[in-house]
């Protein structure tokens, strides 16, 4: 079987925005802004591209909904955890899916350590490169005042 014209940058860009709109293939097929494009060679590209999880979304979008997360320090989800855990041991008897639950309420705590501890790190990395950057705007500004650096040496 023969294939068709490759697909152009273009035309690749607009599949990618029809899919992040929720378009079904259908819809995509029926705008007619693929012509002479079959709807096994958009199926096809759709595949390629990665899309096929957009393809067919409800139409309205929540990604520009979503805000910055609370992220709770360890000692709250260690209390999390040890409810949860104390829910289940009140249980007078265990099931196979209870005993499950607590062997993931543990996994997930430890997990929840290892990742709270990079995430302090690079909180506190942050922290120092605003410092720092507000150390050079504190010189660069110092130095204006005293006329030591003209408009020419002002870095970027």
């Amino acid at each position: 079987m023969g294939r068709g014209e490759r697909w152009t940058d273009a035309e690749n860009k607009l599949l990618m925005e029809m899919a992040g709109q929720g378009l079904s293939l259908d819809d995509i097929v029926k705008s007619g802004k693929f012509e002479g494009r079959t709807p096994q060679a958009i199926a096809k590209q759709i595949e390629r591209l990665q899309l096929g999880s957009f393809v067919g979304q409800n139409k309205k979008s929540f990604v520009g909904q979503i805000g910055k997360a609370e992220i709770p320090g360890f000692e709250e989800v260690l209390a999390r955890y040890v409810d949860a855990f104390n829910k289940l041991c009140e249980k007078t008897e265990l099931t196979k899916e209870d005993i499950e639950r607590i062997k993931l309420i543990f996994q997930a705590a430890w997990k929840y350590r290892e990742l709270y501890r990079e995430y302090e790190k690079w909180e506190e990395l942050e922290a120092r490169i605003d410092k720092l950057a507000a150390d050079v705007q504190m010189l660069i500004d110092l130095k204006k005042k005293e006329g030591k650096l003209n408009q020419c040496q002002t870095p970027p």
